[in-house]
Protein backbone atom coordinates (compact mmCIF):
# COMPACT_ATOMS: atom_id res chain seq x y z
CA UNK A 1 0.00 0.00 0.00
CA UNK A 2 1.10 3.54 -0.85
CA UNK A 3 -0.46 6.61 0.71
CA UNK A 4 -0.23 10.07 -0.87
CA UNK A 5 -1.56 12.34 1.83
CA UNK A 6 -2.59 15.93 2.45
CA UNK A 7 -2.17 17.27 -1.09
CA UNK A 8 -4.47 19.18 -3.42
CA UNK A 9 -6.15 16.29 -5.24
CA UNK A 10 -7.42 17.07 -8.74
CA UNK A 11 -9.27 13.90 -9.71
CA UNK A 12 -9.44 14.52 -13.46
CA UNK A 13 -13.23 14.38 -13.71
CA UNK A 14 -13.41 18.05 -14.65
CA UNK A 15 -15.04 19.29 -11.46
CA UNK A 16 -13.59 17.70 -8.32
CA UNK A 17 -10.73 19.23 -6.34
CA UNK A 18 -9.99 18.18 -2.76
CA UNK A 19 -8.01 20.99 -1.17
CA UNK A 20 -6.39 18.59 1.27
CA UNK A 21 -6.99 15.04 0.13
CA UNK A 22 -5.34 11.64 0.19
CA UNK A 23 -4.98 8.95 -2.45
CA UNK A 24 -4.46 5.34 -1.37
CA UNK A 25 -2.93 2.85 -3.79
CA UNK A 26 -2.80 -0.91 -3.49
CA UNK A 27 -0.67 -2.63 -6.11
CA UNK A 28 -1.38 -1.01 -9.45
CA UNK A 29 -4.85 0.24 -8.51
CA UNK A 30 -6.29 3.25 -6.71
CA UNK A 31 -7.96 1.91 -3.55
CA UNK A 32 -9.48 5.18 -2.33
CA UNK A 33 -9.55 8.94 -2.74
CA UNK A 34 -10.59 10.66 0.47
CA UNK A 35 -10.46 14.00 2.24
CA UNK A 36 -9.10 12.56 5.47
CA UNK A 37 -7.30 9.31 6.08
CA UNK A 38 -7.31 7.28 9.27
CA UNK A 39 -3.78 7.72 10.68
CA UNK A 40 -3.65 3.98 11.42
CA UNK A 41 -3.61 3.30 7.66
CA UNK A 42 -0.09 4.67 7.56
CA UNK A 43 1.05 1.87 9.86
CA UNK A 44 0.34 -0.65 7.11
CA UNK A 45 1.68 1.36 4.20
CA UNK A 46 4.94 0.50 2.50
CA UNK A 47 5.28 4.14 1.47
CA UNK A 48 3.72 7.33 2.78
CA UNK A 49 4.29 10.46 0.70
CA UNK A 50 3.55 13.77 2.40
CA UNK A 51 2.05 15.94 -0.35
CA UNK A 52 1.42 19.05 1.77
CA UNK A 53 1.59 22.11 -0.45
CA UNK A 54 1.69 19.92 -3.56
CA UNK A 55 -0.78 18.76 -6.19
CA UNK A 56 -1.82 15.16 -6.87
CA UNK A 57 -3.22 14.44 -10.33
CA UNK A 58 -3.77 11.59 -12.75
CA UNK A 59 -0.88 11.03 -15.14
CA UNK A 60 -1.19 13.20 -18.23
CA UNK A 61 -2.24 11.33 -21.38
CA UNK A 62 -0.40 12.93 -24.29
CA UNK A 63 -2.34 11.86 -27.35
CA UNK A 64 -0.15 13.56 -29.98
CA UNK A 65 3.59 12.92 -30.06
CA UNK A 66 6.23 12.01 -32.63
CA UNK A 67 9.63 10.37 -32.27
CA UNK A 68 8.70 8.01 -29.44
CA UNK A 69 9.30 4.63 -31.11
CA UNK A 70 12.09 2.91 -32.99
CA UNK A 71 10.13 3.17 -36.26
CA UNK A 72 9.83 5.68 -39.11
CA UNK A 73 8.71 9.20 -38.27
CA UNK A 74 6.04 11.60 -39.44
CA UNK A 75 3.66 11.39 -42.39
CA UNK A 76 6.79 11.50 -44.55
CA UNK A 77 8.04 8.12 -43.33
CA UNK A 78 11.51 9.52 -42.72
CA UNK A 79 14.20 7.79 -40.70
CA UNK A 80 13.88 8.25 -36.96
CA UNK A 81 16.35 10.40 -35.07
CA UNK A 82 18.18 7.49 -33.50
CA UNK A 83 17.91 5.45 -30.31
CA UNK A 84 19.52 8.05 -28.04
CA UNK A 85 17.14 10.77 -29.18
CA UNK A 86 14.11 8.52 -28.77
CA UNK A 87 15.04 7.45 -25.25
CA UNK A 88 15.89 11.01 -24.21
CA UNK A 89 12.65 12.24 -25.76
CA UNK A 90 10.67 9.66 -23.78
CA UNK A 91 12.57 10.63 -20.62
CA UNK A 92 11.72 14.26 -21.17
CA UNK A 93 8.06 13.45 -21.71
CA UNK A 94 7.85 11.34 -18.57
CA UNK A 95 9.55 14.02 -16.49
CA UNK A 96 6.94 16.47 -17.79
CA UNK A 97 4.23 14.36 -16.16
CA UNK A 98 3.06 12.40 -19.19
CA UNK A 99 2.48 8.77 -18.21
CA UNK A 100 0.95 7.72 -21.55
CA UNK A 101 2.01 8.85 -25.01
CA UNK A 102 0.34 8.14 -28.30
CA UNK A 103 2.74 7.76 -31.19
CA UNK A 104 1.19 9.42 -34.24
CA UNK A 105 3.99 8.49 -36.64
CA UNK A 106 1.49 6.35 -38.48
CA UNK A 107 3.79 4.03 -40.42
CA UNK A 108 5.25 2.43 -37.28
CA UNK A 109 4.50 -1.27 -36.78
CA UNK A 110 3.53 -2.92 -33.51
CA UNK A 111 6.82 -4.79 -33.15
CA UNK A 112 8.59 -1.40 -33.09
CA UNK A 113 6.21 -0.13 -30.42
CA UNK A 114 6.72 -3.24 -28.29
CA UNK A 115 10.49 -3.07 -28.63
CA UNK A 116 10.55 0.57 -27.53
CA UNK A 117 8.21 -0.21 -24.63
CA UNK A 118 10.65 -2.85 -23.36
CA UNK A 119 13.20 -0.12 -22.70
CA UNK A 120 11.07 2.61 -21.11
CA UNK A 121 8.45 2.80 -18.33
CA UNK A 122 6.16 5.33 -20.03
CA UNK A 123 3.05 3.80 -21.60
CA UNK A 124 3.40 3.84 -25.39
CA UNK A 125 0.47 3.31 -27.75
CA UNK A 126 0.29 3.91 -31.47
CA UNK A 127 -1.91 5.17 -34.28
CA UNK A 128 -1.80 3.95 -37.88
CA UNK A 129 -1.84 5.49 -41.36
CA UNK A 130 -1.01 2.30 -43.23
CA UNK A 131 -2.92 2.87 -46.47
CA UNK A 132 -1.82 3.26 -50.13
CA UNK A 133 -2.38 6.97 -50.74
CA UNK A 134 -0.86 8.06 -47.45
CA UNK A 135 2.09 5.78 -48.15
CA UNK A 136 2.55 7.40 -51.55
CA UNK A 137 2.50 10.89 -50.01
CA UNK A 138 5.21 9.86 -47.56
CA UNK A 139 7.39 8.43 -50.29
CA UNK A 140 7.02 11.56 -52.41
CA UNK A 141 8.20 13.67 -49.48
CA UNK A 142 10.86 11.34 -48.06
CA UNK A 143 10.13 7.67 -47.29
CA UNK A 144 13.70 6.78 -46.35
CA UNK A 145 12.62 5.20 -43.07
CA UNK A 146 10.14 2.85 -44.69
CA UNK A 147 10.92 -0.86 -44.95
CA UNK A 148 8.94 -3.55 -46.73
CA UNK A 149 7.08 -4.41 -43.51
CA UNK A 150 5.81 -0.83 -43.31
CA UNK A 151 4.70 -0.87 -46.95
CA UNK A 152 2.90 -4.19 -46.60
CA UNK A 153 1.08 -3.36 -43.36
CA UNK A 154 -2.57 -2.27 -43.39
CA UNK A 155 -4.83 -0.51 -40.90
CA UNK A 156 -7.03 -3.53 -40.21
CA UNK A 157 -4.05 -5.61 -39.11
CA UNK A 158 -2.70 -2.76 -37.01
CA UNK A 159 -5.97 -2.52 -35.09
CA UNK A 160 -6.00 -6.26 -34.54
CA UNK A 161 -2.54 -5.92 -32.99
CA UNK A 162 -3.29 -2.94 -30.75
CA UNK A 163 -3.47 0.35 -32.67
CA UNK A 164 -5.89 2.83 -31.08
CA UNK A 165 -6.85 5.17 -33.93
CA UNK A 166 -5.98 6.33 -37.44
CA UNK A 167 -3.53 9.19 -37.51
CA UNK A 168 -1.88 11.56 -37.82
CA UNK A 169 -3.11 11.89 -41.39
CA UNK A 170 -1.23 14.65 -43.14
CA UNK A 171 1.52 16.57 -41.39
CA UNK A 172 3.93 19.43 -41.51
CA UNK A 173 6.23 17.43 -43.74
CA UNK A 174 3.85 16.28 -46.46
CA UNK A 175 1.60 19.37 -46.33
CA UNK A 176 4.15 22.16 -46.23
CA UNK A 177 4.05 22.85 -42.50
CA UNK A 178 6.67 23.15 -39.77
CA UNK A 179 8.49 19.98 -40.78
CA UNK A 180 9.51 21.65 -44.01
CA UNK A 181 10.80 24.63 -42.05
CA UNK A 182 13.07 22.82 -39.62
CA UNK A 183 14.03 19.78 -41.70
CA UNK A 184 13.57 19.51 -45.46
CA UNK A 185 14.16 23.04 -46.76
CA UNK A 186 17.30 23.62 -44.61
CA UNK A 187 18.58 20.21 -45.73
CA UNK A 188 17.97 21.06 -49.40
CA UNK A 189 19.71 24.43 -49.08
CA UNK A 190 22.69 22.75 -47.41
CA UNK A 191 22.94 20.22 -50.24
CA UNK A 192 22.57 22.83 -52.97
CA UNK A 193 24.61 25.69 -51.52
CA UNK A 194 26.62 24.30 -48.63
CA UNK A 195 25.05 26.87 -46.32
CA UNK A 196 23.16 26.41 -43.07
CA UNK A 197 19.88 28.27 -42.60
CA UNK A 198 17.51 28.35 -39.63
CA UNK A 199 13.84 27.47 -39.56
CA UNK A 200 12.71 31.10 -39.82
CA UNK A 201 14.73 31.60 -43.01
CA UNK A 202 13.32 28.35 -44.41
CA UNK A 203 9.81 29.46 -43.55
CA UNK A 204 10.40 32.78 -45.32
CA UNK A 205 11.48 30.89 -48.44
CA UNK A 206 8.44 28.64 -48.35
CA UNK A 207 5.87 31.36 -47.72
CA UNK A 208 7.30 33.67 -50.37
CA UNK A 209 7.07 30.93 -52.99
CA UNK A 210 3.85 29.11 -52.08
CA UNK A 211 2.01 31.36 -49.62
CA UNK A 212 0.26 30.16 -46.46
CA UNK A 213 -2.11 27.93 -48.42
CA UNK A 214 0.67 26.19 -50.41
CA UNK A 215 -0.37 27.12 -53.94
CA UNK A 216 1.90 26.75 -56.97
CA UNK A 217 0.28 29.76 -58.67
CA UNK A 218 1.31 32.02 -55.78
CA UNK A 219 4.91 32.39 -57.04
CA UNK A 220 6.00 35.91 -57.91
CA UNK A 221 9.67 36.63 -58.56
CA UNK A 222 9.69 40.11 -57.03
CA UNK A 223 7.98 38.88 -53.86
CA UNK A 224 10.54 36.10 -53.46
CA UNK A 225 13.45 38.48 -54.10
CA UNK A 226 12.17 40.81 -51.39
CA UNK A 227 11.75 37.95 -48.93
CA UNK A 228 15.26 36.66 -49.62
CA UNK A 229 16.70 40.09 -48.92
CA UNK A 230 14.75 40.48 -45.70
CA UNK A 231 15.82 37.01 -44.51
CA UNK A 232 19.47 37.72 -45.46
CA UNK A 233 19.49 34.91 -48.00
CA UNK A 234 19.90 36.96 -51.18
CA UNK A 235 23.70 36.69 -51.16
CA UNK A 236 23.58 33.01 -52.12
CA UNK A 237 20.04 32.24 -53.33
CA UNK A 238 18.22 33.60 -56.38
CA UNK A 239 14.42 33.68 -56.62
CA UNK A 240 14.56 30.95 -59.25
CA UNK A 241 16.74 28.69 -57.07
CA UNK A 242 14.46 29.33 -54.14
CA UNK A 243 11.39 28.43 -56.19
CA UNK A 244 12.95 25.18 -57.40
CA UNK A 245 14.04 24.13 -53.89
CA UNK A 246 10.63 24.86 -52.38
CA UNK A 247 8.72 23.18 -55.21
CA UNK A 248 10.88 20.07 -54.89
CA UNK A 249 10.78 19.78 -51.09
CA UNK A 250 7.29 21.03 -50.35
CA UNK A 251 4.89 20.99 -53.26
CA UNK A 252 5.30 17.48 -54.65
CA UNK A 253 3.55 15.64 -51.82
CA UNK A 254 0.78 18.10 -50.98
CA UNK A 255 -1.97 17.04 -53.42
CA UNK A 256 -1.43 13.36 -52.72
CA UNK A 257 -1.42 13.97 -48.96
CA UNK A 258 -4.78 15.77 -49.21
CA UNK A 259 -6.21 12.82 -51.12
CA UNK A 260 -4.96 10.69 -48.23
CA UNK A 261 -7.47 12.43 -45.93
CA UNK A 262 -10.37 10.98 -47.91
CA UNK A 263 -8.75 7.56 -47.92
CA UNK A 264 -8.30 7.66 -44.15
CA UNK A 265 -11.86 8.90 -43.56
CA UNK A 266 -13.24 5.97 -45.56
CA UNK A 267 -11.19 3.53 -43.48
CA UNK A 268 -12.24 5.19 -40.21
CA UNK A 269 -15.89 4.89 -41.18
CA UNK A 270 -15.49 1.27 -42.29
CA UNK A 271 -13.69 0.23 -39.08
CA UNK A 272 -15.67 2.60 -36.81
CA UNK A 273 -12.50 4.01 -35.24
CA UNK A 274 -11.32 7.54 -34.34
CA UNK A 275 -9.51 9.57 -36.99
CA UNK A 276 -6.81 12.19 -36.25
CA UNK A 277 -6.06 14.69 -39.01
CA UNK A 278 -3.56 17.51 -39.44
CA UNK A 279 -5.52 20.78 -39.25
CA UNK A 280 -3.72 23.69 -40.92
CA UNK A 281 -4.33 26.36 -43.56
CA UNK A 282 -3.20 23.95 -46.30
CA UNK A 283 -5.68 21.28 -45.25
CA UNK A 284 -8.49 23.54 -44.03
CA UNK A 285 -10.85 22.79 -46.93
CA UNK A 286 -10.43 19.03 -46.75
CA UNK A 287 -10.81 19.11 -42.94
CA UNK A 288 -14.13 20.91 -43.40
CA UNK A 289 -15.17 18.36 -46.02
CA UNK A 290 -14.47 15.44 -43.68
CA UNK A 291 -16.11 17.18 -40.71
CA UNK A 292 -19.34 17.17 -42.70
CA UNK A 293 -19.10 13.37 -43.07
CA UNK A 294 -20.14 12.98 -39.41
CA UNK A 295 -17.59 10.35 -38.52
CA UNK A 296 -17.93 8.88 -35.02
CA UNK A 297 -14.78 10.73 -33.84
CA UNK A 298 -12.76 13.22 -35.87
CA UNK A 299 -9.86 14.82 -33.99
CA UNK A 300 -8.67 18.02 -35.63
CA UNK A 301 -5.06 18.08 -34.50
CA UNK A 302 -3.30 21.19 -33.14
CA UNK A 303 -6.21 23.36 -34.22
CA UNK A 304 -4.63 26.39 -32.53
CA UNK A 305 -1.40 26.07 -34.53
CA UNK A 306 -0.28 27.48 -37.92
CA UNK A 307 -3.34 29.73 -38.24
CA UNK A 308 -3.34 33.36 -37.17
CA UNK A 309 -5.06 33.91 -33.83
CA UNK A 310 -8.21 35.20 -35.51
CA UNK A 311 -8.21 32.36 -38.02
CA UNK A 312 -7.78 29.60 -35.46
CA UNK A 313 -10.70 30.88 -33.39
CA UNK A 314 -12.92 31.30 -36.44
CA UNK A 315 -12.00 27.86 -37.79
CA UNK A 316 -12.42 26.25 -34.38
CA UNK A 317 -15.91 27.71 -33.95
CA UNK A 318 -16.85 26.50 -37.42
CA UNK A 319 -15.68 22.94 -36.78
CA UNK A 320 -17.37 22.80 -33.39
CA UNK A 321 -20.79 22.73 -35.01
CA UNK A 322 -20.24 19.31 -36.58
CA UNK A 323 -21.12 16.10 -34.80
CA UNK A 324 -18.14 13.99 -33.80
CA UNK A 325 -15.51 16.73 -34.22
CA UNK A 326 -13.00 17.07 -31.36
CA UNK A 327 -10.61 20.03 -31.24
CA UNK A 328 -7.09 19.28 -30.08
CA UNK A 329 -5.08 22.22 -28.72
CA UNK A 330 -1.33 21.67 -28.85
CA UNK A 331 1.04 23.38 -26.42
CA UNK A 332 4.11 23.29 -28.70
CA UNK A 333 7.09 25.32 -27.39
CA UNK A 334 6.08 28.98 -26.72
CA UNK A 335 7.20 28.99 -23.07
CA UNK A 336 10.59 27.34 -23.43
CA UNK A 337 12.53 26.76 -26.63
CA UNK A 338 10.33 28.97 -28.84
CA UNK A 339 11.79 27.24 -31.90
CA UNK A 340 8.50 26.74 -33.72
CA UNK A 341 5.97 28.84 -31.82
CA UNK A 342 7.11 32.20 -30.47
CA UNK A 343 4.09 33.08 -28.32
CA UNK A 344 1.18 31.23 -26.67
CA UNK A 345 -1.38 33.68 -28.04
CA UNK A 346 -3.26 31.07 -30.10
CA UNK A 347 -3.36 28.59 -27.22
CA UNK A 348 -4.72 31.23 -24.88
CA UNK A 349 -7.29 32.33 -27.47
CA UNK A 350 -8.50 28.74 -27.72
CA UNK A 351 -8.93 28.57 -23.96
CA UNK A 352 -10.59 31.98 -23.80
CA UNK A 353 -13.17 30.96 -26.41
CA UNK A 354 -13.78 27.55 -24.79
CA UNK A 355 -12.58 25.72 -27.89
CA UNK A 356 -10.26 23.23 -26.18
CA UNK A 357 -11.67 19.71 -26.10
CA UNK A 358 -8.41 17.88 -25.45
CA UNK A 359 -4.82 19.00 -25.12
CA UNK A 360 -1.50 17.54 -26.27
CA UNK A 361 2.06 18.71 -26.81
CA UNK A 362 2.80 17.83 -30.45
CA UNK A 363 6.50 17.60 -31.33
CA UNK A 364 7.96 21.11 -31.81
CA UNK A 365 11.16 19.60 -33.21
CA UNK A 366 11.59 17.67 -29.95
CA UNK A 367 11.28 20.70 -27.67
CA UNK A 368 7.60 20.79 -26.83
CA UNK A 369 6.56 22.27 -23.50
CA UNK A 370 4.53 20.08 -21.17
CA UNK A 371 0.77 19.85 -21.02
CA UNK A 372 1.06 20.85 -17.38
CA UNK A 373 2.86 24.05 -18.30
CA UNK A 374 0.08 24.98 -20.68
CA UNK A 375 -2.48 24.31 -17.94
CA UNK A 376 -0.50 26.29 -15.39
CA UNK A 377 -0.44 29.42 -17.52
CA UNK A 378 -4.00 29.14 -18.83
CA UNK A 379 -5.82 27.96 -15.70
CA UNK A 380 -3.83 29.06 -12.67
CA UNK A 381 -2.24 32.27 -13.89
CA UNK A 382 -4.57 33.73 -16.52
CA UNK A 383 -7.78 32.09 -15.26
CA UNK A 384 -8.93 31.35 -18.80
CA UNK A 385 -10.31 27.96 -17.78
CA UNK A 386 -11.13 26.24 -14.52
CA UNK A 387 -8.26 24.20 -13.11
CA UNK A 388 -10.31 21.01 -12.78
CA UNK A 389 -11.56 21.32 -16.34
CA UNK A 390 -8.06 21.98 -17.69
CA UNK A 391 -6.72 18.82 -16.04
CA UNK A 392 -9.59 16.73 -17.40
CA UNK A 393 -8.75 17.88 -20.94
CA UNK A 394 -5.40 16.13 -20.61
CA UNK A 395 -6.69 13.07 -18.77
CA UNK A 396 -10.25 11.70 -18.60
CA UNK A 397 -11.51 13.62 -21.62
CA UNK A 398 -8.76 12.04 -23.73
CA UNK A 399 -9.83 8.56 -22.62
CA UNK A 400 -13.41 9.35 -23.64
CA UNK A 401 -12.34 10.48 -27.10
CA UNK A 402 -9.78 7.67 -27.59
CA UNK A 403 -11.15 4.76 -25.52
CA UNK A 404 -8.40 2.32 -26.56
CA UNK A 405 -5.56 4.68 -25.62
CA UNK A 406 -5.61 4.52 -21.83
CA UNK A 407 -8.49 2.38 -20.57
CA UNK A 408 -9.19 2.62 -16.84
CA UNK A 409 -6.79 5.57 -16.55
CA UNK A 410 -7.13 9.35 -16.49
CA UNK A 411 -9.01 9.55 -13.18
CA UNK A 412 -8.06 9.42 -9.53
CA UNK A 413 -10.94 7.16 -8.64
CA UNK A 414 -11.36 3.90 -6.75
CA UNK A 415 -10.70 0.96 -9.03
CA UNK A 416 -8.78 2.95 -11.67
CA UNK A 417 -5.16 2.37 -12.59
CA UNK A 418 -2.62 4.13 -10.39
CA UNK A 419 -0.93 6.48 -12.85
CA UNK A 420 -0.24 9.45 -10.59
CA UNK A 421 1.70 12.70 -10.89
CA UNK A 422 2.78 14.80 -7.92
CA UNK A 423 3.73 18.38 -8.69
CA UNK A 424 4.51 21.62 -6.96
CA UNK A 425 1.61 24.03 -6.57
CA UNK A 426 0.77 26.44 -8.13
CA UNK A 427 3.84 25.77 -10.32
CA UNK A 428 2.37 22.50 -11.54
CA UNK A 429 4.86 22.29 -14.41
CA UNK A 430 7.42 21.34 -11.76
CA UNK A 431 6.88 17.59 -11.57
CA UNK A 432 8.32 15.95 -8.47
CA UNK A 433 7.17 12.33 -8.74
CA UNK A 434 5.56 10.14 -11.39
CA UNK A 435 3.98 6.75 -10.71
CA UNK A 436 2.90 4.36 -13.46
CA UNK A 437 0.80 1.42 -12.39
CA UNK A 438 1.61 2.25 -8.80
CA UNK A 439 5.37 2.02 -9.38
CA UNK A 440 7.68 5.00 -9.05
CA UNK A 441 8.82 5.88 -12.58
CA UNK A 442 10.45 9.28 -12.00
CA UNK A 443 11.51 11.36 -9.02
CA UNK A 444 13.22 14.73 -8.70
CA UNK A 445 14.10 14.97 -12.37
CA UNK A 446 15.36 11.41 -12.80
CA UNK A 447 13.69 8.53 -14.67
CA UNK A 448 13.66 5.22 -12.81
CA UNK A 449 13.92 2.21 -15.12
Amino acid sequence: MKVFKDGMVVTGDGKTILEKGTVVVIGDTIADVIERVDPSVEDYAEEVVDCSGKCIMPGMINHHQHGVTFGPMFASGCENYGRDFIMNHLDRSLLQGHTTVLNVDGFVTMDEVRETQRHHPIRIKTATTHAPINLRAGELCDGKGLQEKHRQMNAEKMFSEGAVCIGEVGGGHTLGGGGQDYLYIPKAVKEAKGRDIDYLQARAMKLSVLGRYIEESYYDRDRVASALKEAKLDSFLTPEETRDIVYKTTLSSVKVALDGYREAADIARKLNVPLMIHNAPTSKSIVHEIAKMKLPTLIACHSNYLFTTEECVENGKYLKQFEGVVLDAAVHDPFGAKKLVATPDNLFAFYKNDLVDIISTDFAAGWSDSMLEGMQHAALEKKLVGFAKAVSQGTSRVTEVLPLLAPNLGLLKKGFGADIVITAYPEIKNVERVYIGGKLAAKDGKVIR
